[in-house]
């Protein structure tokens, strides 16, 4: 059987339209399901920077309006990251965009970002036909849709393989004394050569507690 695991030397993180007026549509009173969010793509930018794994955002048109990323997230933007402004919904039917992925040394991709129904989805789908396997962050998908049920089902369906931050975070780390958000365990071990971890990145199980939209 072949059985999809994420591989620390294979993906890369698609970040989809992550901007402020997406974040007003979904969330017109800033509640706490939006600062869960913003917590996690938060430490999904630090762990894709301090693992080196490959990052591209992405911005829809017109950026002018929507605006590129909240302020908080560009503090923990990778350094490596790509940036890209997109007009159609799909990822992967922007020449520029669907180029600079396929030059990534990937077979696997996360995907987080807005909007869950739209271009999420469309960029999920072209992912897939394009041969990548596609693990769905769905803790770090948000949309204006109260109803985005039959969105995830329909990726699911291609061959998206459901995720979240968290399981990412364990499954990339794969051990105690290799999981860096743990101090003691980690001390216990010598990493030569491994860069400094975030001081400001917290463990997984203190995150805002997520409350899917299904």
């Amino acid at each position: 059987m072949d059985i999809k695991r994420i591989d620390r030397t294979q993906i890369g993180v698609l970040l989809i339209d992550v901007q402020p007026a997406f974040f007003d549509w979904a969330f017109p009173d800033q509640n706490t399901e939006s600062e869960s969010l913003l917590v996690r793509y938060e430490h999904l930018m630090m762990l894709s920077g301090w693992m080196d794994l490959p990052l591209v955002a992405t911005f829809e048109i017109p950026v002018s309006e929507n605006g590129e990323l909240p302020e908080r997230l560009e503090a923990v933007f990778p350094a490596e990251g790509q940036r890209f402004v997109k007009n159609y919904f799909g990822c992967m039917s922007e020449p520029d965009i669907a180029g600079a992925i396929k030059k990534l040394p990937i077979k696997q991709i996360a995907v987080a970002g807005a909007e869950t129904d739209v271009c999420v989805m469309q960029s999920v789908l072209g992912l897939l036909q394009a041969g990548y396997q596609v693990f769905l962050l769905e803790d770090c998908l948000f949309t204006s849709e109260p109803q985005p049920a039959p969105a995830l089902r329909r990726m699911y369906q291609a061959g998206a393989i459901p995720c979240t931050l968290k399981t990412m975070a364990y499954e990339l780390s794969k051990c105690v004394d290799e999981s860096p958000y743990y101090p003691e365990a980690w001390e216990m071990k010598e990493h030569p050569g491994t860069k400094p971890f975030p001081k400001n990145f917290t463990p997984p199980e203190q995150w805002p507690v997520w409350t899917p939209k299904l």
